[in-house]
């Protein structure tokens, strides 16, 4: 069975059928001709992958996360980052993370983030003197801090498989949020000096940060109304969405007052595409998952790493190189889907916080969005830039040793990530 599942779903990755459909297949094929049951079984099955309650969340947030783009966010937050960071010696790039950073509490999705606010500076950067390849690999990248700084649709997705505290983990990827944009920081900085580019004019003002954050302090806002009203108890991370929702639509529609109908309409399309997407993975993949559980894949593994170390940080790293080579080649929500119900129990056997766990894998998830072949934040970046993803590589393997020195530096401080839980 297990040798059918990985061979059958491999074969059909290379020949490009999309991965939810792939896994769907792969787990028919085995239910049909090798397990037993029937298409009653196989319905029950994916349904019950897709029906949560705390995966709502998902076409919520992507909903808000469009309306507050199309609805003159984008031009308000660049001033407003260009104010704090523009003065810099590479300051467009600098701004472009820090609009991520800002970005990621809005949309929650990498991919919004990159095809939206981060999408807008690419011109500007070109035009002072940044190349093709550099600009891309910082917007692909910075576009990553999307699904850590909160809300995150991947750790939503976490927290309804494993049964733990959304708004924990949510304030857990604060910090290591921050951490990784700093990182990015610093690298782009180096490399604008190495490249000559043309430095921004002014300084730093205090006056020019007070008025920029007065125009764009609505948008702002709704990063804390989310985290505010999940940590205080007063909605569920579900129900936080729909406020999103509302407050990206008043936002948009009565205070900016440029969220037209037609923005409107574009933002309900693209949920129900990215969401449907999303959904059909999630259910393809649950019963992808209790095939592989059947046949016994989760005890071989739980043996494997047991076998080899039953030290809690040597599991926790072991799970996520895992994630990282999964991510790779496998869209994250399928990577997700497929194999944290069967390493979270192997992490709770040696005494791993689930919470670091959690943000971690949101974080090496994060890495695998702009590691070829499938990294989907760099693929788009790159196709709006009319270039190739092998150009960016001389600069994109600097932004991924960031990111692993982050993790290490994550691993080796835990404290980092459970700080600011420990409040709630």
């Amino acid at each position: 069975m297990i040798a059918w599942l990985l061979i059958s779903f491999a074969v059909m990755m290379v020949l490009g059928v999309p991965i939810g459909i792939s896994l769907g297949l792969s787990a028919m094929g085995g239910v049909l001709f090798l397990g037993g049951g029937n298409a009653v079984t196989i319905t029950q099955r994916i349904f019950e992958g897709m029906n949560s309650w705390a995966l709502l969340a998902i076409p919520l947030y992507t909903f808000a996360g469009y309306t507050m783009s199309k609805g003159g966010i984008s031009k308000r937050l660049m001033d407003f980052c260009y104010s704090i960071v523009g003065h810099i010696y590479g300051g467009l790039a600098h701004v472009n993370v820090l609009a991520s950073m800002i970005f990621a509490g809005i949309s929650g999705s990498a991919v919004a983030d990159t095809a939206g606010v981060s999408g807008m500076f690419m011109p500007s950067m070109i035009e002072k003197g940044y190349s093709k390849e550099l600009t891309v690999t910082v917007t692909g990248a910075s576009s990553t801090i999307g699904i850590i700084i909160p809300p995150s649709i991947p750790m939503v997705v976490i927290a309804g498989i494993c049964g733990i505290s959304t708004g924990r983990m949510f304030l857990g990827g604060i910090l290591p949020g921050v951490l990784l944009g700093i990182s990015q920081m610093l690298i782009s900085y180096i490399f604008a000096k190495k490249e000559h580019v043309q430095p921004e004019p002014g300084k730093f003002q205090l006056k020019e940060v007070g008025r920029t954050f007065l125009s764009s302090w609505p948008a702002l806002l709704m990063p804390v109304i989310i985290i505010g009203t999940i940590t205080s108890g007063i909605v569920s991370p579900t129900e936080a969405g729909a406020i999103a929702v509302v407050y990206g639509l008043i936002c948009g529609g009565l205070v900016y007052r440029e969220l037209k109908w037609e923005d409107i309409k574009f933002a309900f399309t693209e949920t129900v595409r990215v969401s449907a997407r999303i959904f059909v993975v999630i259910g393809g993949a649950k019963l992808y998952t209790i095939l592989l559980t059947t046949a016994g894949f989760d005890k071989w593994l739980t043996g494997v790493m047991l076998g080899f170390s039953t030290n809690p940080t040597v599991i926790l790293i072991m799970i996520l190189l895992l994630f990282f080579l999964v991510t790779m080649f496998m869209e994250s929500i399928a990577a997700l889907t497929l194999f944290m119900p069967i390493v979270y129990p192997i992490a709770m056997s040696v005494g791993v916080d689930p919470i670091v766990l959690g943000v971690l894998v949101t974080v090496v998830i994060g890495v695998g969005l702009v590691t070829p072949p499938v990294g989907m934040c760099i693929y788009v970046a790159a196709d709006l830039m009319h270039i190739r993803v092998g150009q960016t590589m001389k600069y994109l393997l600097w932004y991924i040793l960031g990111a692993f020195v982050v993790i290490a530096i994550l691993i080796a401080f835990p404290q980092l990530i459970t700080a600011l839980g420990a409040f709630v």
